[in-house]
């Protein structure tokens, strides 16, 4: 379902020269994964880190953990309704969104749309003070 670099989002995850993948199984399009077992499972993530990033080599460790249920997926469509908010945006300038509810769930999306809602009022106040 999705594979994020750990060890590049937060620096000190890994050791240098090492990097940490997680990998997210199942979701809503093949919930039969999360049901297989860890040595399936692990197999199965290895084999498309492999045919994606040409990874081969083995882990230096690696752990499962199961979580149902656990990662929000947006419904189809959800893109083309936040560009329509965005584009509504406009006529509210110093109105700024961030959150999970827009542009991705995870923990660094959530923070780099609070850095650019944080940016744009900063932005609109310069503006309104000049």
């Amino acid at each position: 379902m999705a594979c994020t670099f750990s060890s590049l989002k937060y620096p000190g995850r890994a050791p240098d020269g090492d990097v940490l993948l997680r990998a997210f199984v199942g979701g809503s399009l093949q919930p039969q994964l999360f049901h297989d077992d860890d040595a399936t499972m692990e197999k199965n993530v290895r084999d498309e880190v492999a045919s994606l990033l040409g990874v081969i080599a083995p882990p230096v460790f690696s752990r499962i953990w199961r979580h149902p249920s656990s990662m929000p997926q947006y419904h189809i469509g959800h893109q083309a309704r936040i560009q329509r908010i965005e584009a509504q945006l406009v006529k509210f300038p110093s109105l700024a969104l961030a959150g999970s509810a827009y542009h991705g769930v995870g923990i660094s999306d959530c923070v780099r749309t609070g850095e650019e809602a944080a940016e744009r009022i900063v932005s609109q106040i310069k503006q309104l003070q000049n």
